[in-house]
């Protein structure tokens, strides 16, 4: 049952940190790419509008100059027979014409690149017209060939005299398959479609491609029709490719965010696995303590007191010796029990307000007299200017700074310096002990406040257990920082009393 739960929840953590925001960051990149491979499509319309407006202008620019500077040329009065030669030349030389016309001031048709059966009159043609009353050249829109059948358009330019009077026209009409041919040519692929006041002129490339497509436009300079050039639509193995790359990216990005956040749920659970784990040693030592602390110490009082007994009825120096062994070992017995009883009793009892200078002053001899066994200089500095008070019971305080001041010089076999600090800081007093012995390794120094995790022969364990056990009584805390063959700092923080 508990493997079904953790399966499930890795399955909606999964969910949560990979599958959702996978969906929604990959919803958003393709949507961007999206955009941005239909904005490079509308720029390459651009570009082809552009080149077919300029090749479509420079085509009908040319024809209009080159029938401008015929119409110069041309000999007055006009040899029909020679015209016929330089309009058939010109037709010859040129595809895009469907044909080239000389009319008369009537509109007679008196030369032409194609065979007519009959005699033509054009007069009624619009641009015939518009020719004659502004004697300056004209360009249709498409329409059918009268002649041909085709559809074209014209340019018409008119023959002026040295009176300024028009006296012929020359009429050169081009294909319009001509045009879409020339498009098709230069973009095959793409859907292009000439029209004027909406109706259709020509289209070339593939029509499918402009569903649903806005196309760009722009009008030709001399002809009134507009070119539209519909880009190419967002085709979905280019879209694919676009995506494929940062999508894989998202993916592998989430998956090491997942682990990185299972790794870290794991080391959590660990560590309220090791708390738990610990929190229960202590509670089993406290249970220990109360229910055989005071059991001990019964038989202790007892046996104390028939030794003390013996010494007096045995005084040889051997007995003396075995004496002064066992006493020694009972008092032993009672600071092992002392601890214990620290252990089993988590709130503290008597508090007063007590000054941690009157603390130090009282606990002092006794560390000065430990050095001096140990070769050890004992230094103390007071950094504050004021009695540092804090609420607690002396005693207790007493037990925690002799303790820490007993692993310190217990750490300088061969003599040293031992510094206590007192100072004041961000109301709270601080308490340091350092010194240059043997310090303490990496992995001891995590485990450092375990119950029974010691590195002396006959130590217990319980000593820096029962420590901490009695600053965080008081809402304090207790910090060691240690570094092999350079010595040890040991840090301990109390809050200070409000008087």
């Amino acid at each position: 049952m508990n493997t079904f739960k953790g399966a499930r929840g890795k399955i909606k953590l999964y969910l949560i940190l990979v599958i959702i925001p996978a969906l929604i960051i990959s919803f958003f990149i393709y949507e961007k790419e999206k955009q941005k491979i239909a904005d490079k499509h509308i720029q390459e319309a651009s570009m082809m509008l552009n080149l077919h407006r300029n090749k479509l202008n420079y085509l009908t620019g040319e024809t209009k100059a080159r029938m401008t500077t015929l119409a110069i040329a041309v000999d007055k009065p006009v040899n029909e027979e020679k015209i016929n030669e330089i309009l058939d030349q010109a037709f010859e030389d040129e595809p895009r014409f469907s044909g080239l016309y000389m009319l008369n001031a009537k509109g007679d048709v008196i030369a032409s690149t194609t065979d007519l059966k009959s005699k033509v009159n054009l007069a009624d043609r619009p641009y015939f017209t518009k020719a004659r009353k502004t004697k300056k050249t004209v360009i249709t829109n498409d329409y059918p060939s009268r002649i041909t059948g085709q559809r074209i358009f014209t340019i018409c330019v008119p023959v002026l005299d040295a009176n300024r009077e028009v006296t012929d026209y020359l009429v050169a009409a081009i294909q319009v398959d001509y045009l879409r041919n020339m498009i098709n040519m230069l973009s095959p692929d793409v859907y292009v479609k000439a029209t004027h006041q909406d109706k259709v002129i020509f289209a070339s490339g593939r029509a499918d491609q402009s569903e649903g497509v806005q196309p760009v436009s722009g009008y030709l300079d001399d002809i009134n029709w507009n070119i539209n050039v519909f880009p190419k639509p967002v085709e979905l193995n280019e879209l694919t490719k676009s995506v494929l790359l940062p999508m894989s990216s998202i993916a592998v990005l989430l998956n090491i965010l997942f682990i990185l956040v299972q790794y870290y749920l794991l080391k959590r659970k660990t560590q309220l696995e090791r708390a738990q784990n610990e929190a229960q040693k202590l509670e089993l030592i406290g249970t220990l303590a109360a229910s055989t602390a005071h059991e001990i110490r019964n038989p202790l009082t007892g046996i104390s007191g028939f030794i003390q007994l013996l010494q007096k009825k045995y005084k040889t120096e051997e007995d003396q010796l075995y004496f002064s062994i066992i006493e020694q070992e009972i008092k032993r017995i009672n600071q092992i029990v002392s601890e214990f009883l620290v252990l089993g009793k988590p709130t503290a009892e008597r508090l007063e307000v007590n000054s941690l200078q009157d603390i130090l002053d009282e606990i002092m001899p006794i560390i000065y007299s430990e050095g001096n066994l140990y070769n050890v200089e004992v230094n103390v500095e007071i950094l504050v200017n004021r009695p540092l008070k804090v609420n607690c019971t002396k005693d207790h305080i007493k037990q925690v700074i002799l303790n820490v001041a007993k692993n310190a010089l217990e750490s300088m076999q061969e003599g040293g310096r031992l510094s206590i600090y007192l100072e004041a800081r961000d109301h709270k007093a601080v308490i340091k002990v350092a010194d240059n012995g043997m310090g303490i390794s990496e992995d001891m120094l995590e485990h450092i406040f375990l119950p029974f995790v010691t590195s002396k022969e006959k130590g217990t364990g319980l000593g820096l257990v029962v420590c901490k056990r009695i600053v965080l009584m008081y809402g304090g805390s207790i910090d060691i920082q240690s570094e092999v063959d350079k010595g040890t700092e040991v840090t301990i923080t109390l809050p200070a009393a409000s008087r």
